[in-house]
């Protein structure tokens, strides 16, 4: 089998960049590179279930170090699909308001694979992203977003797997439905389906509801 070349070194093509400490998702160390998500095919195991990944989320410190990354995957064919941006002031209507502890710098990347990576970096120092990361660290992943075909079916698995929504329903739309879980040990698992020209990655009232849902962490 060929393996993934990178300069942390080499990885087997249906390796995943996750392990899973403590019931909650971590980026292994060397893994959560630009080079190693250009080859990546987005298709793994989380909690021993066999997954393709519809997007992931790397967190930042700061946008300097957020814009770098995008960079670093730019010159692997990643386009820009969202952002780059202040969530939910350049996202969302006027008169969608969220407490701006809530906001964050958003950026998303689609990979030539077809998956997309989601950056995020705290928008003030001491804010909900801030503390998130100065609590788990740099390696934690925020959440991974799996793609189903089917959301009902899919919720009633993940409920087996210690996973609960957060909402009743899900949120669904013309092109793009998602539904967000959390299991004991507070680590978030989206489900989503997508029409295929549909790219992004939420809806302001899904996603802002995500956050709101993290003060009661």
């Amino acid at each position: 089998m060929k393996q993934l070349e990178t300069s942390k070194g080499k990885f087997s093509p249906g390796e995943s960049p996750f392990w899973e400490k403590s019931g909650l998702l971590e980026f292994k160390p060397g893994y959560a590179t630009s080079e190693f998500f250009a080859q990546w095919s987005f298709q793994t195991k989380i909690y021993g279930e066999a997954v393709e990944v519809d997007h992931l989320v790397v967190s930042f410190p700061d946008f300097t170090s957020l814009e770098n990354y995008a960079a670093a995957l730019a010159k692997f064919q990643g386009k820009i699909v969202e952002g780059p941006g202040v969530f939910p002031l350049e996202f969302c209507p006027q008169n969608y308001t969220l407490t701006t502890d809530l906001w964050i710098h958003l950026e998303t990347i689609l990979m030539p694979s077809g998956g997309l990576i989601v950056l995020q970096a705290p928008h003030t120092e001491g804010d909900r992203t801030d503390r998130f990361i100065q609590e788990r660290g740099l390696a934690a992943v925020h959440h991974v977003a799996i793609k189903v075909d089917d959301l009902q079916t899919a919720a009633l698995n993940w409920q087996e797997k210690d996973f609960t929504p957060l909402s009743l329903e899900p949120v669904v739309g013309d092109s793009l439905s998602q539904w967000f879980f959390r299991n004991s040990a507070g680590q978030i698992i989206e489900l989503i389906n997508r029409s295929p020209e549909n790219q992004a990655t939420f809806f302001c009232q899904n996603i802002g509801g995500l956050r709101m849902s993290e003060t009661q962490v």
